[in-house]
């Protein structure tokens, strides 16, 4: 007897569009990058019309849609676009962000696609790569934003050149000056601190990536650990490992199967870790 697939634990239940139009264009879908719970990301190619500012090649994020147990889950991934059309609006002419190009629908997007590698992909890094990425960081802190997702070294992008580039900003938080009192004063603190966590993170990779080139002042913040981020990694240790449990057990059962398998980038260490799990 089959089992029977468990499509809930993905954003969308179906496949993505095969062709969409955008900005006066239209686009082909290539391939999937990636699609969990939350979101499917996808590589679409120009076919007809004028690109947009030259872009050729874009990411269209598509927010989940299908519902979970019943309930209705399209009002997360209206947040999700509109959440992220204010980030990239905020980090606007940083390079080394993708360029926003354009809403797809309410809960999907466009942005520039970048010719590079995730960091997790990479065998060799170049030199002076994490210098690099520290001054882009620095960059996206001068705005008020906390990235606080550069724990995924799936974000971090390698570009042939060097250079880094930082994707992914679904859980960035933002200063928001506009707020009443105590609510933007409390929100900037949270901010700070996440802005902490990502310069950490940096150093960290850095430290097992390319220990050679890290500088004396760059170790103590490379093992910059507060109350916080233990008191996180405690509450969040015992649900990561039920939550691989889970997985591994869906997918050996042949349960968990993506509705965009077939397309997807397949090489995603991050998926190893429950698709590898025993036990």
């Amino acid at each position: 007897m089959t089992a029977k697939k468990n499509t809930q634990l993905f954003a969308l239940s179906n496949l993505p569009a095969s062709e969409l139009s955008m900005e006066g264009a239209s686009w082909r879908l290539v391939k999937v990058f990636k699609h969990d719970f939350f979101a499917a990301t996808c590589l679409y190619e120009l076919v007809d019309g004028v690109p947009p500012c030259g872009i050729e090649r874009v990411v269209v994020k598509f927010g989940r849609t299908q519902p979970f147990f019943g309930l209705s889950m399209k009002w997360y991934g209206q947040l999700l676009r509109r959440h992220e059309h204010d980030v990239y609006a905020r980090l606007k002419g940083i390079a080394g962000v993708p360029r926003w190009v354009g809403c797809v629908s309410d809960t999907a997007y466009a942005i520039e696609y970048i010719d590079a590698m995730p960091l997790d992909h990479l065998p060799v890094m170049p030199e002076g790569f994490f210098d690099k990425l520290h001054a882009l960081m620095t960059k996206i802190h001068s705005r008020g934003v906390g990235y606080c997702d550069a724990n995924k070294k799936s974000n971090i992008l390698v570009r042939p050149d060097g250079s880094p580039c930082l994707i992914d900003y679904q859980i960035s938080l933002m200063i928001q000056p506009r707020l009443i009192w105590p609510l933007r004063n409390l929100i900037e603190v949270v901010v700070k601190h996440v802005q902490s966590k990502d310069i950490y993170h940096i150093f960290k990779h850095k430290r097992r990536l390319c220990p050679h080139e890290l500088r004396s002042e760059e170790v103590a913040l490379s093992y910059n650990r507060t109350v916080l981020h233990r008191l996180h990694r405690t509450i969040t240790k015992p649900y990561r490992a039920m939550r691989r449990r889970f997985l591994s057990k869906q997918h050996t059962s042949g349960r968990l199967v993506s509705p965009t398998q077939d397309l997807e980038d397949h090489h995603q260490p991050e998926k190893q870790t429950w698709r590898a799990h025993k036990g």
